[in-house]
């Protein structure tokens, strides 16, 4: 019981002292509003299954299959058809932000009928179109997949399996404001970042307008080269505020804690374990209650916890507690 005492209190002593968050780079928490991705999607044919595919009755493949051969010249009615060895897919993709003609990309295929296994497939040529019904890549080749938990290989990919066929251009200047979008929205963050800005350029508008949003107003010396000023922006270093949050992966008993999240004064008891935070120790106290400085970091406080010996699922109820009576100072967020 000693031994075990003064490793607590190590722990304890140890952990009291905070680090200071990293200081980041502009575009490590940040994005440029108008460059993203966009999503496509097509229908496809994955044949040479081996009796895997489809069964010969599904009207959708056999009207593919159809249509398919018509293509080239060969005319056979859809009720005909009797083929097991292909299946009808969609074929889905996202064109990164600057894809040029010519650039490939890897595509994910998924059996919309009743194949038992698309792996080793061959995807046939498959148009993959926008929201907005062009087509923007054309995707084909050898399909892979991975055994799902359930024992399906009914979604497979393509590394590198399509092929874009026209661009799509990202728009990120208008007017001659760039607009910064920080991925985790906070006020404290985006004050930072602007002023960040404001005091590498001087002479230009940087406005925060909300949380997440900073519009920043291209200098006159730099609206020739939009590309040089904003790798210079994106550079900047910026010191953003961390978020009271504690993570908790039940399954995994994983917890991620904020390093500004604290605990107030609680005493939590689970059998002949006792911890104290922020209750002065007396001579009647028990010789396994543990004494916490009051209003102490989740750290130290899972640390006295596990020193104690309970287990990872007993402190996720034991934080789930404190949360509910009102000591978690910061938000608790279950995976």
């Amino acid at each position: 019981m000693t031994s075990r005492r003064l490793l607590v209190l190590c722990l304890l002593v140890l952990s009291t002292a905070a680090f200071a968050a990293p200081s980041v780079r502009i575009k490590d928490i940040a994005t440029v509003r108008g460059i993203r991705g966009n999503q496509v999607l097509g229908l496809g044919l994955v044949t040479g299954l081996n009796g895997k595919g489809d069964s010969s009755t599904s009207p959708l493949l056999r009207s593919s299959l159809s249509s398919l051969v018509s293509s080239f010249g060969v005319s056979i009615a859809p009720q005909d058809i009797r083929s097991k060895n292909a299946a009808v897919v969609m074929v889905s993709a996202e064109l990164p932000p600057f894809s040029r003609v010519g650039d490939r990309i890897d595509i994910t295929v998924s059996s919309i009928g009743d194949a038992r296994d698309l792996d080793g497939g061959i995807l046939l040529q498959a148009n993959l179109q926008a929201a907005n019904g062009q087509t923007y890549a054309v995707a084909q080749g050898r399909v892979m997949t991975t055994q799902e938990p359930n024992g399906s290989k009914t979604v497979g990919t393509i590394s590198q399996g399509a092929i874009v066929e026209k661009e799509v251009v990202s728009q990120f200047l208008e007017n001659n404001v760039v607009s910064i979008i920080l991925r985790n929205p906070d006020f404290v963050t985006a004050s930072a970042v602007q002023k960040a800005i404001g005091a590498a350029f001087s002479g230009i508008t940087v406005t925060s307008k909300d949380a997440s949003l900073i519009d920043v107003q291209l200098p006159e010396a730099s609206r020739a080269n939009p590309v040089g000023f904003l790798a210079q922006l994106e550079a900047l270093t910026v010191t953003p505020d961390s978020d009271g949050r504690v993570v908790i992966n039940a399954a995994s008993g994983v917890i991620v804690m904020g390093e500004k999240v604290r605990i107030g004064k609680v005493a939590v008891s689970y059998r002949t374990a006792r911890v104290s935070v922020g209750f002065s120790s007396s001579a009647s106290a028990p010789p396994d209650m543990f004494i916490i400085g009051e209003t102490t970091t989740v750290d130290d406080f899972v640390s006295a916890l596990k020193a104690v010996g309970l287990k990872a699922d007993v402190i996720i109820g034991v934080l789930q507690a404190v949360e509910k009576a009102g000591a978690l100072f910061g938000n608790l967020v279950i995976m």
